[in-house]
């Protein structure tokens, strides 16, 4: 059983490995692995900066300018021989290091997988140069989830045979989401998955065994977890009511001898775990009690909703559905089957394999109940309590195997029990060709897949967390000209990794250009909300035909544009409102334009003298006069046009819109004696014909 159970997280981590070159990267990284490489930098070299590497740059203003690394290769496949290429990675910052650290730590996640995936990088692609760069810390992803993919045809083997963990660890290595996010969510989710697996794995083991050691091991995994996310202190409430339930069941003493040494272990693997987290986590160092309270406060404010439950997804008490909605509706319709089955099959025959049956239901259940409860926060899907994926498939092989066991003439038949599992790996591998390699974007039927999501616009319908951009920079680095402009149309730098982009290729949002069409590229990953984010999310939208997207159930996940006139929409022509009306009030301008119109753009111009400058405005609109749509942006810190410049600026004030067919439109402004609303001089409107 431990050969097969071998064979089958070999063939996954193959698998996972040779697909890593198709996801970009998580765009949290950037607040992860320069962190993970300052400490792992530290560890190794005793050394509080990056004095013992080549320098290669000393700021963001030049980082990864010194190579290009081809983003289709899984090796490293560069501009310039390998011998020249650097020997030290994109996120050994040299502004970024231990003493920075140091100081600027505790608001986030501890850093233990940030540490052990930079040591992937360093052994892969800084020593033994196979792996490029970036996708050598994933390799740490990949090789986690094959281990639980082997643990888990290994546990449920045991107890329910193989048929089941050949089940359940098919439907764990196909689920949409774990076999997407192992490629790129290093730092967070999915090594706190298996590590918590892992955990109440040897717990289990050591109960039922009655074997100490099994109590003793387990602590390191509650280490390895507890150093990755505080999601693992919620296990309590998985392993304490299991623990009771099974004395109670197996009508054990609780003051036996055996019961004490186990007791006696568990204090000491808590004793081992809170070493770990303390020990790979230097930050917590100098006041490891008030260090901690940081992290504790930075968990009640991620964790604890600060707004109203979307009112459809609301119930009694202010509990929240939206983790149980999405749950049912992204996973496989084949696992939701088998797992209900399989939880029918545990109720069925509760007496026989009352140990595990508890176990896995509570392992099932609390991870989603943490954040359905009243005040409970959770965004993004459920990627934050993947916790629970484990469990559900373990209980769709568990149900897959009662299923088959029915069919009694063919249950003996080895034949016959190969091909159904042949089948039910075919039918699970539906979704991941379907989606590749955006997987975290499926939709099942029950909701119609990505474009019913969209058409209902569930919360988080479509966000790749930044893994798609990998796909816009493969079609980027074929297609566009030499020395062209490219931008995002919202987002920030480090979501892609420079070495990826063409060095001739000027990535920078500053040439934003909107109207003005000065010919950059913009591209941008599309999901809920995206589209009405910014003025220029609208305008790309509104105006321009994309130069490619990367679509899944016919719905775009990332695309790019070119801002020129050859891609427009439709002709740019721009005329002059011919009479507008104003209201001046304490804190705004109210124009009329005495007509409803496409607006394109209002131009003023103001006096600078005894007035101050806007600290806060914004703009709304409407046809009635009554009802007022607020446009995004907060005037002057969001750059509507980047080439523009901070608006207003000398005397000139310059406010796109992009076409909205209005009539009245309200300026809001602070202070009340800012120059636009106090020294305004003229003002005109221009709209679509």
């Amino acid at each position: 059983m431990k050969k097969i159970a071998f064979i089958f997280a070999f063939i996954f981590f193959i698998a996972g490995l040779f697909t890593l070159k198709d996801y970009g990267i998580n765009w949290d990284v950037i607040n992860h692995l320069p962190r993970g490489q300052a400490y792992l930098n530290y560890y190794l070299t005793g050394k509080k900066d990056y004095s013992n590497l080549q320098d290669f740059f000393s700021g963001w203003q030049t980082l990864g300018q010194w190579y290009y690394q081809n983003p289709t290769s899984l090796f490293i496949n560069a501009d310039i021989p390998l011998s020249k290429v650097p020997t030290r990675s994109l996120y050994q910052n040299s502004d970024l290091n231990f003493s920075y650290f140091m100081s600027n730590d505790g608001y986030g996640h501890p850093p233990l997988s940030d540490i052990l995936s930079s040591l992937f990088n360093v052994v892969l692609f800084q020593k033994l140069r196979i792996i490029d760069d970036i996708d050598a810390y994933h390799v740490y992803g990949v090789l986690l989830a094959s281990v639980l993919v082997g643990l888990i045809f290994y546990w449920v083997s045991r107890v329910y045979g193989k048929i089941a963990g050949s089940l359940a660890s098919l439907s764990l290595a196909s689920y949409p989401l774990f076999w997407s996010e192992m490629h790129f969510n290093t730092e967070k989710d999915v090594p706190e998955t298996v590590y918590w697996s892992i955990f109440i794995f040897f717990v289990w083991k050591g109960i039922v065994t009655k074997k100490a050691k099994w109590i003793f091991v387990s602590g390191i995994f509650f280490g390895l977890a507890l150093g990755t996310k505080f999601n693992i202190l919620f296990a309590v409430f998985v392993i304490v009511p299991w623990t009771l339930s099974y004395f109670i069941f197996e009508k054990q003493k609780l003051l036996s001898k055996i019961n004490f040494k186990i007791l006696f272990a568990a204090i000491f693997a808590f004793a081992i775990g809170i070493l770990i987290f303390v020990v790979f986590w230097p930050y917590l160092w100098p006041d490891p009690i008030g260090r901690v309270q940081n992290v504790i406060q930075f968990y009640k404010d991620i964790g604890i909703a600060t707004g109203p439950v979307d009112p459809r997804f609301s119930g009694p008490l202010g509990i929240n559905y939206y983790p149980v909605f999405w749950i049912i509706t992204t996973t496989p319709p084949i696992v939701l089957i088998f797992s209900g089955a399989g939880v029918i099959f545990g109720i069925i025959n509760f007496k026989k394999h009352k140990e595990i049956s508890i176990l896995f239901l509570l392992w099932f259940l609390v991870p989603i109940l943490r954040v359905t409860w009243h005040g409970a926060n959770i965004y993004g899907g459920i990627r934050q309590l993947m916790e629970y994926v484990p469990a559900l498939c373990a209980f769709a092989g568990i149900g897959g195997s009662y299923l088959f066991n029915k069919l009694r003439r063919f249950r003996n038949n080895l034949f016959v029990k190969s091909v159904f599992v042949a089948v039910v790996f075919l039918v699970l591998l539906v979704p991941i060709i379907g989606t590749h390699p955006v997987e975290d974007v499926y939709f099942n039927f029950l909701v119609g897949g990505l474009a019913g999501a969209k058409a209902m616009d569930i919360p988080a319908w479509g966000n790749s967390f930044g893994s798609a951009y990998r796909q816009a920079i493969d079609w980027i680095d074929v297609n566009v000209p030499k020395n062209s402009k490219l931008v995002y149309a919202y987002e920030l730098i480090p979501n892609v990794p420079r070495i990826w982009i063409r060095q001739d290729i000027d990535l920078d949002n500053a040439n934003r250009s909107g109207y003005l069409r000065n010919g950059e590229y913009a591209m941008t990953l599309n999901y809920e909300g995206t589209d009405t984010r910014s003025y220029y999310d609208m305008y790309l939208t509104t105006f321009l035909n994309p130069v490619y997207q990367e679509k899944i159930d016919g719905v775009p996940v990332v695309t790019v544009w070119k801002n020129d006139d050859a891609h427009l929409k439709n002709p740019w022509i721009e005329k002059k409102v011919p009479k507008v009306n104003v209201i001046k009030t304490e804190n705004s301008l109210k124009f009329d334009l005495n007509d409803e119109y496409k607006i394109s753009r209002l131009d003023m111009t103001y006096n600078q003298n005894k007035c101050s400058n806007l600290t806060s405005g914004y703009f709304e609109i409407s046809n009635d006069n009554v009802s007022w749509t607020r446009l995004p942006g907060v005037l002057p810190d969001d750059w509507a046009i980047s080439v523009l410049k901070q608006q207003p600026d000398k005397g000139k004030f310059t406010e796109p819109f992009v076409g909205q067919n209005v009539r009245f439109i309200k300026f809001n402004m602070l202070p009340e004696n800012t120059c636009l609303l106090k020294n305004y001089r003229s003002f005109s409107f221009y709209y679509l014909q």
